[in-house]
Parts: structure tokens; sequence; C-alpha cells
């Protein structure tokens, strides 16, 4: 399990490394990346802010079964069209998420940068962190429970 101090740590690492990119704009992908999404907001100063929702799980328990990508939208098209942004996630596992919501971003004239706290090489398999994100945080290599889903379903843990 992740503390706060750990993902301010991981937030700032990568508002490090996404400062050369000049991002106009970021954009989160709901549920959980939008956590992030709003840290780095505030720690880089770019307000506009769009929100991508995309499900793959079927529920909040530990290890819980995953589905195919299914779209649900993007608000805020406005903030960024025809704008580079940064678009974040709270993990990378499978990456089905990610290149969905960049080819959605794309559709609306944005350059994306995609950035996530932790990629999880167990889900991620023999492709590198840097072949499906351009900026991560950390590697780990199992099931990751963030503060802020502390009152999920950790019966399994």
């Amino acid at each position: 399990m992740f503390g706060w101090a750990e993902i301010d740590a991981l937030v700032e690492l990568i508002a490090e490394r996404v400062a050369a990119q000049k991002v106009e704009a970021i954009v989160g992908i709901a549920r959980s990346g939008l956590v992030p999404a709003v840290m780095l907001s505030h720690r880089i100063g770019v307000r506009p802010f769009s929100v991508i929702e995309i499900a793959r799980t079927t529920s909040d328990a530990i290890d819980a079964s995953k589905s195919a990508p299914v779209w649900h939208g993007i608000s805020n098209r406005g903030a960024v069209a025809g704008r580079r942004v940064l678009l974040i996630d709270d993990i990378v596992g499978h990456a089905m998420t990610m290149p969905m919501a960049v080819a959605a971003l794309r559709d609306v004239g944005a350059e994306p940068v995609t950035a996530t706290l932790v990629v999880n090489q167990r889900n991620l398999g023999a492709r590198t962190p840097r072949s499906v994100v351009d900026i991560y945080g950390c590697v780990v290599h199992g099931w990751v429970v963030f503060p802020w889903e502390g009152k999920d379903d950790l019966s399994h843990a």
C-alpha cells in the first residue's frame, strides 16, 4: 500500500520530468487518475483540465476482474483541442486504457504526453514501461492500493 508521502514524492518526480514538455492542459483518466491529475495541475501550475472516463475493472476488490476498456467519454474538449496535454492515470498494468485515451485525445486535436504514478510490470509482461507511457513514477510487481482507496474491499490483501 502506498501512503500519501509516497504519492507526493511520485507526483513531484513526474512534475520534474514533465516540466520540459511544456504541457498546456491536464487530462485525468477517471476514476483514480483524477487524484494525481489534480495534484499535478497544482504542482506544475496548469489550470486547463479535462477528464476521460474509461472503465476496466468490475469492482474495487483487490485483483478484481478486468474487462475490455469501456469508453464513457471526455469532458471539456475545449481545454485540450489543439494543445499539448499531460494525460495521467494512477497505474498502468495491461496497458489497455492508456492507448484508448491517447487515441481519443488525438481525435480532438490534442498532442498527449502520457504519465502514470505506477507501472505494474507483472501485468505488463515483457513490454517495457517506456513502450506504453512517456513518464512514470515507479515500477511494482503486483496489486497496488492507493491511499484514496483505503475504504475499498481489502479482504483479499
